[in-house]
């Protein structure tokens, strides 16, 4: 008799406990879904609007240094021998340029349902871009300061 009351006291609590759990991933799956205000999805997509823009801004200006010394290394020998790593820069550059361009894309057609995956994809691409960017910033300054050292 023991037995059968531990028995049936172990299933109650294992129902009790996978009632909980569903609970929770119920809580969980709500909250990742949470229908936004019209102000705040408002609000929120603009900044998220405005970073992209200023990132894709900055892309732009590091093309146009890129483009004019790739339009210099067709006459001076010395940036010449750069010209590979120039063409790779901006091949790299128009590339994040346009999955900046994408994501704004995306942006503008989110509607508040689908608000919480796109602002979370938007974010992600921004940090991807801003750290390419950083790196590639950083390997173009190295040429840049190098060919300017040399004139």
């Amino acid at each position: 008799m023991k037995q059968i009351l531990r028995l049936l006291g172990l299933l109650i609590l294992t129902g009790a406990l996978i009632s909980l759990s569903g609970c929770s991933n119920e809580r969980e799956r709500n909250q990742g879904n949470e229908i936004v205000s019209e102000e705040d999805f408002e609000r929120e997509r603009n900044e998220l609007r405005q970073d992209l823009r200023e990132l894709r801004n900055d892309i732009d200006r590091e093309l146009e240094k890129v483009d004019r010394r790739l339009d210099r290394a067709a006459t001076d020998k010395e940036v010449d021998n750069d010209r590979a790593e120039l063409e790779r820069a901006n091949r790299d550059l128009t590339e994040e340029r346009n999955r900046i361009d994408r994501t704004l894309e995306d942006l503008e057609s989110a509607s508040k349902e689908t608000w919480a995956d796109v602002k979370v994809a938007a974010r992600n691409t921004s940090e991807e871009v801003k750290s390419a960017f950083r790196q590639m910033g950083n390997q173009l300054e190295a040429l840049f300061d190098d060919n300017e050292t040399q004139e």
